[in-house]
C-alpha cells in the first residue's frame, strides 16, 4: 500500500509539473505574441502624409493588410511596397489587420497639396516665460527656533505651476514672495495646476532664523538658451529645436504663457567628448532691437511661434520641398548649418529609422569638417534641419553621450502645424 501512495503521489507530481509546464508555455507564447505585435506596430507610421495627386510608394515590410475608406486608392497587402493615390486633401483612415486576421490601430493618411519650407540652421536665442510659477521643487530651511521645515513640501510638487494666491493672479516669483511677506505666518490658498487639472492648497509660511518669511518651494518663472532655427513657412511661421524645453533636466515639457526669439552671437563651441556632451557658447542681447520673433508654443516637438523679422532674406533662404517619412531612407544626408558667415551642409549617415518616438532619425556625422569643429552633435544644434534628396526631412534633436558623432533627429511631419 505504502508503494502504491508513493506512486499517486509521483503521477500526482507529475501532472501537476505539466500542467505548470503547459500554463508557462502558454504564457511565454501569449507573451512573445504581445511582443511581435508591438514589433509590427512599431514599424508601422501612426500617419502617413500624401501628396495630392501624386503616386507615393510606401515600403513597411509588415505582415499587414491595409484597407482604406474613401479618397484613397488603395488596398495592399504592406509586406511589399504598396502606392497609395489622392486626389482631394484631407484625412483618410487606413484600417489594417496582421496577417488579414487581427485588427491593428488604424492609420490616418493626411492628403496635402506639395509643401516647400525655407529651412533654418541658424542659432537664436530664446526665451520663454511660463504660464504661472513653476514649481522646481521643495527644500528644508531653518526656522526661528532652529529646526528645520519645510511647509510648502505637503501643498506642491515638482512640475506644479502655481497661478494664484488667495484669488489673486500672479505671473512672477517675486509677486509671490512679496506676499508671502505681508502675510507673514497666516495661511496663504495657492492655485496650482497639475496635469491639466486645477486645485486649491493651502500653506503657511514659517519666519526663518533670518526674520523673513518662506514656505520652502523653489520656483521659476521663465527660462532661456541657445538652440537653431528649423524652417521659416510662407506665411512666416517658425519652428524650432525639434524637441521642446523643459527645466531641470525633467522630461516635462514647460508649460508657457508667451516667448521671444532673439538674434545670438556664438562665440565659442565646447566640443562633444565621450560621457560630456558639448555646446555653443553664445550670448543674447535681450534688446527689443534683437527680437526676431514671437514663442507662442512649446511641445514635445519643438518650440513655435511667428516672425516679427524677414530673416528669409536676411540670411538669403531658399525654400526646398518636404520630404516626408516614407521618404527618408538609411544612407546620406546632410544636417545643414549656419557658419563662419553663410550656410553649410554637412554630411552625415542615417543609420536607423522609427516611427515609436521622437527619436526617429539615428544619425552619425560623417563630414571631417563638422567633426573638426565639433566633434559631431553639441547643445545648440538641436533644430538643424536634416536634408536628404534635396528635401528637408527632419531637424537634429539629441547627441549620443558615449559617442559625440552620433545623435538622434525628428521628422520634419512631426514639426508641421495641425
Amino acid at each position: 500500500m505504502k508503494g502504491m501512495c508513493s506512486l499517486k503521489k509521483k503521477i500526482h507530481a507529475k501532472t501537476i509539473l505539466s500542467v505548470l509546464a503547459g500554463i508557462i508555455a502558454g504564457i511565454a507564447i501569449f507573451a512573445g505574441g504581445c511582443i511581435y505585435v508591438y514589433n509590427v506596430c512599431s514599424d508601422i507610421p501612426q500617419q502617413i502624409y500624401v501628396v495630392c495627386n501624386q503616386d507615393t510608394t510606401i515600403d513597411l515590410n509588415v505582415p499587414v493588410v491595409a484597407t482604406a475608406d474613401a479618397g484613397v486608392d488603395t488596398s495592399a497587402d504592406l509586406s511589399k511596397p504598396f502606392t497609395v493615390k489622392a486626389d482631394t486633401t484631407g484625412d483618410y483612415e487606413l484600417a489594417l489587420k496582421l496577417f488579414g486576421i487581427i485588427p491593428l490601430p488604424s492609420v490616418n493618411v493626411c492628403v496635402v497639396d506639395e509643401k516647400y519650407l525655407y529651412p533654418g540652421g541658424f542659432q537664436v536665442g530664446l526665451y520663454l516665460k511660463t504660464e504661472g510659477i513653476y514649481v522646481a521643487g521643495t527644500g528644508e530651511f531653518k526656522d526661528s527656533t532652529g529646526n528645520m521645515v519645510c511647509p510648502g513640501m505637503e501643498a506642491v510638487q515638482a512640475g506644479d505651476y502655481i497661478t494664484a494666491v488667495d484669488g489673486s493672479y500672479i505671473n512672477y516669483k517675486y509677486e509671490l514672495n512679496k506676499y508671502i511677506q505681508t502675510k507673514k505666518e497666516e495661511p496663504v490658498v495657492l492655485t496650482v495646476k497639475r496635469d491639466s487639472g486645477i486645485f486649491d492648497t493651502s500653506v503657511t509660511p514659517v519666519r526663518t532664523d533670518e526674520g523673513d518669511y518662506k514656505v520652502g518651494i523653489w520656483v521659476k518663472d521663465d527660462a532661456q538658451g541657445i538652440g537653431t532655427l528649423t524652417y521659416i513657412d510662407s506665411d512666416n511661421n517658425f519652428a524650432a529645436l525639434g524637441h521642446g524645453i523643459s527645466v531641470n533636466q525633467s522630461q516635462q515639457t514647460l508649460s508657457i504663457n508667451s516667448g521671444s526669439l532673439y538674434n545670438t552671437r556664438i562665440v565659442s563651441i565646447v566640443k562633444g567628448q565621450k560621457g560630456t556632451p558639448g555646446e555653443f557658447i553664445g550670448t543674447i542681447d535681450y534688446k527689443g532691437v534683437n527680437r526676431i520673433g514671437n514663442i507662442e508654443k512649446n511641445s514635445v516637438c519643438g518650440v513655435f511661434g511667428s516672425m516679427t523679422k524677414d530673416m528669409v532674406n536676411e540670411y538669403g533662404i531658399t525654400p526646398v520641398k518636404v520630404g516626408f517619412s516614407q521618404e527618408v531612407h538609411k544612407g546620406k544626408a546632410y544636417i545643414r548649418m549656419y557658419a563662419d558667415g553663410g550656410f553649410k551642409d554637412y554630411e552625415i549617415k542615417i543609420t536607423g529609422l522609427s516611427y515609436s518616438s521622437d527619436k526617429n532619425i539615428t544619425l552619425k556625422v560623417v563630414s571631417d569638417e563638422l567633426i573638426d569643429k565639433t566633434n559631431g552633435v553639441v547643445q545648440g544644434m538641436s533644430g538643424c534641419p536634416i536634408i536628404q534628396d534635396d528635401k528637408i526631412v527632419g531637424a537634429v534633436t539629441h547627441v549620443f553621450i558615449d559617442d559625440p558623432s552620433c545623435g538622434y533627429g525628428i521628422f520634419i511631419e512631426n514639426m508641421l502645424p495641425d
